[in-house]
C-alpha cells in the first residue's frame, strides 16, 4: 500500500463507495419529519428571501438563502420511492421564480410545480440535511452550525498557537476574518468548505509529519470538497492546510532542501486537484450509467459556461471583482508593520519558506481566471478564496522575521 499508484486508487474507490453509501442511507430516511421541520422553518420566517443581508448592506455580507432553500427543497424531495433518481439527480420542485418561493410553494402543497434535476454535483450537503432535518428545523441548525464551527475555529487557533507559533495563529485568524468567515458559519451552502479546511488544518497541526502524509491529506480533502461543495470557494480546503504545513516545516525543519519542499508543494497541490476533479467527474459518469440521463454532457456544458467570459466582462475583471471585496486598508497596515519588523530583524533562513508561501498565493487568482464567468457573477462568495492569498502573504512575511532575536531583545530589557 506504500506505492502511490496502488494506494491512491484504493483510497479514491473507498471514498466514492462511502459517498454512495451516505447518499443511499440518507435517501432511505422517511420524508415526513424532513418536510415537517422544513415547514416549521418557514413558519419561523427563515428562508423568506433568496439573498439576505447580515450586518451590512454590502455583497460581502450576503446570506445565500437562495442555495440553502434549494438544498432544503432537494432534501424534502428525496426518499426511497425513486431511490436512484434521488441519489444521483437530486430532484426538487420549482415554480420558475425564486428558490425561497419554490420551497414555500412545495410546502404549501402547490401541485403546479415542475421537477428539476441537478445531477452534476454530488450534493453531499443535501444528504447531510436529510439527516439533520429529521430532528431539527433550519433556524435551530443555524445555531448548531455556528456553535460547531466556532469551537473548531477556537481549536484551530489554540493548536496553531501552541504547535506552530503565535504569529501563525494570529494571521490565520485574521485571514479568515478579512473574508467574513462568520458568514460561512450561518449557511449550509458555505459551511462544508470551512469545516473541511479547518479539519484539515487541525490534522496538519497534530498528525502530519512527513510529506507523503500531506499529499494524502490534500487528496482526501479535495475529494471531500467536491462531494459537499457547490463551487463556493473550494481552494480554501487546499490552501489553508498547505500554508500551515509550510509554516510548521519552517518552525520544525526536517533538513529537506528547498527543491524537495517545492516538490512536495507541487505534488500535494496536484493531488488535491486530482481528488477534487476526479470525484466530480466520477459523479457525472456514475449518474449517467445508473439513471440514463446524460449528466456527462450537462456537466461538461456547464463547465464550459462557468469557465467562459463575455463581452461584458473579461477574465481580469473576474479577478478584480473578487479583490474589490477585501478590506485592503487593514491588510496594507499589517503588511507595513510586518515590513518594519522584517527590516529590523531580517531572517534570511526564512527565504525559502517565504517563496513557497508566496507561491501559495497564486492559485486562487488562477482559479478566478479559469472560472471567470462563475467568479465574476458570484464574487460575493467566491472572494473568500482570497483568504488563502492573505494567509500566504502574512505567512511569507512572518517567515522573514527573526522572532528569536526579537524575543531575546525583550528578555534583555
Amino acid at each position: 500500500m506504500k506505492r502511490p499508484w496502488i494506494k491512491y486508487p484504493v483510497v479514491f474507490a473507498a471514498l466514492i463507495a462511502a459517498y454512495l453509501l451516505f447518499a443511499l442511507v440518507a435517501n432511505l430516511l422517511p420524508n415526513a419529519p424532513i418536510i415537517r421541520h422544513t415547514a416549521r422553518t418557514l413558519a419561523k420566517d427563515d428562508l423568506q428571501s433568496d439573498f439576505w443581508f447580515v450586518y451590512s448592506c454590502r455583497p460581502a455580507y450576503y446570506l445565500d438563502n437562495f442555495t440553502d432553500a434549494l438544498i432544503l427543497n432537494q432534501a424534502c424531495n428525496g426518499g426511497s420511492d425513486h431511490l436512484l433518481t434521488s441519489m444521483m439527480l437530486n430532484p426538487r420542485c420549482d415554480d420558475g421564480q425564486s428558490q425561497c418561493s419554490s420551497l414555500k410553494s412545495f410546502i404549501s402543497g402547490d401541485t403546479t410545480l415542475h421537477t428539476v434535476h441537478y445531477g452534476r454535483y454530488w450534493h453531499g450537503s443535501t444528504f447531510l440535511m436529510r439527516f439533520l432535518l429529521s430532528f431539527w428545523d433550519y433556524p435551530s441548525l443555524r445555531i448548531l452550525f455556528y456553535l460547531i464551527s466556532s469551537v473548531l475555529l477556537a481549536w484551530v487557533a489554540a493548536a496553531l498557537f501552541l504547535r506552530v507559533g503565535k504569529a501563525v495563529a494570529l494571521f490565520f485568524a485574521l485571514s479568515l476574518a478579512f473574508v467574513n468567515c462568520f458568514m460561512m458559519q450561518n449557511s449550509i451552502q458555505f459551511l462544508p468548505v470551512l469545516l473541511i479546511a479547518l479539519a484539515a488544518t487541525l490534522w496538519v497541526a497534530y498528525r502530519v509529519q512527513r510529506p507523503e502524509q500531506m499529499v494524502l491529506l490534500l487528496f482526501v480533502s479535495g475529494s471531500l470538497t467536491a462531494f459537499f461543495d457547490l463551487l463556493t470557494c473550494p481552494v480554501m480546503t487546499w490552501g489553508l492546510p498547505l500554508g500551515v504545513y509550510l509554516m510548521k516545516q519552517h518552525r520544525h525543519p526536517d533538513g529537506s532542501s528547498w527543491l524537495r519542499q517545492l516538490g512536495t508543494w507541487t505534488v500535494a497541490s496536484m493531488m488535491w486537484a486530482v481528488g477534487y476533479g476526479a470525484t466530480w467527474v466520477a459523479k457525472w459518469g456514475i449518474a449517467t450509467i445508473l439513471t440514463g440521463e446524460n449528466v456527462i454532457r450537462d456537466g461538461a456544458s456547464q463547465f464550459a459556461i462557468r469557465a467562459g467570459a463575455t463581452i461584458d466582462y473579461s477574465r481580469i475583471d473576474a479577478v478584480t471583482n473578487n479583490l474589490s471585496l477585501i478590506p485592503w486598508d487593514y491588510v496594507i497596515w499589517i503588511i507595513i508593520l510586518m515590513g518594519i519588523l522584517l527590516l529590523w530583524r531580517f531572517n534570511r533562513k526564512g527565504s525559502g519558506t517565504a517563496l513557497l508561501c508566496l507561491l501559495t498565493a497564486v492559485p486562487p487568482l488562477l482559479w478566478y481566471l479559469v472560472t471567470a464567468d462563475h467568479s465574476y457573477l458570484h464574487n460575493w462568495f467566491t472572494y473568500r478564496s482570497l483568504s488563502v492569498c492573505l494567509m500566504a502573504i502574512f505567512f511569507a512575511l512572518t517567515a522573514l522575521v527573526d522572532w528569536q532575536r526579537i524575543k531575546q531583545l525583550r528578555i534583555k530589557h
